[in-house]
């Protein structure tokens, strides 16, 4: 839901700073990269028990996930690899979050946030599958689902940087699931009545 908001409002946002990297030549996949670099870096954080910072560092991984998008679009680079690129480094910064989250409360006896984190992981990593076997089908997902990317970032940001961590996994825990299920939905309800392209 969120991401939707961010792709309608972020071409005029980000247009001053895509400005200035424009003469620097700095393309969009080095954005993305460094954006994984950044989520790995906040999952290392958080295995060593700085949470706050690794709050602040995926803050600023998700900023540069938005800012690879639009630099591509307004650079006219973009191409059917970044996008693939952009995707795939997304399952891996979340990994690298969930990992450490999952790490840390190991290390504490925490066994309910393990549990959570990997409930969390599985749903995020189904709602992509979801929207990847749709897109054989014809079915375009991307716009199904209210909690999105966008949604999983700041709910991850704020458990770090407040404390509240095992609150902000148990939503993330409950909200990806959910949302996985409705694009499951989704495309169930259009496959059986004929309603997409390749029926």
């Amino acid at each position: 839901m969120l991401s939707r908001l961010l792709r309608r409002w972020s071409p005029d946002v980000l247009r001053p700073i895509i400005r200035l990297l424009l003469p620097t030549r700095i393309t969009p996949n080095q954005c993305t990269l460094a954006g994984l670099a950044l989520a790995i870096l906040a999952g290392v954080f958080i295995v060593i028990g700085l949470l706050p910072l690794a709050g602040l560092v995926l803050l600023l991984s998700g900023f540069l996930d938005g800012l690879d998008g639009e630099l591509a679009r307004q650079s006219q680079s973009d191409s059917a690899f970044g996008a693939f690129l952009d995707s795939i480094v997304d399952h891996y910064g979340d990994a690298a979050v969930y990992l450490g989250i999952a790490w840390q409360a190991l290390y504490s006896g925490d066994q309910a946030t393990v549990l959570l984190t990997m409930v969390a992981m599985f749903g995020s990593v189904m709602g992509s599958q979801i929207r990847s076997r749709a897109g054989m089908l014809g079915l375009d997902t991307k716009d199904v689902g209210f909690f999105t990317r966008a949604e999983r970032v700041i709910v991850l940001t704020v458990g770090l940087l407040t404390g509240f961590l095992m609150p902000a996994i148990a939503l993330l825990a409950v909200a990806n699931n959910f949302s996985a299920l409705q694009r499951l939905g989704y495309v169930a309800s259009n496959v059986t009545k004929g309603r997409h392209p390749r029926s």
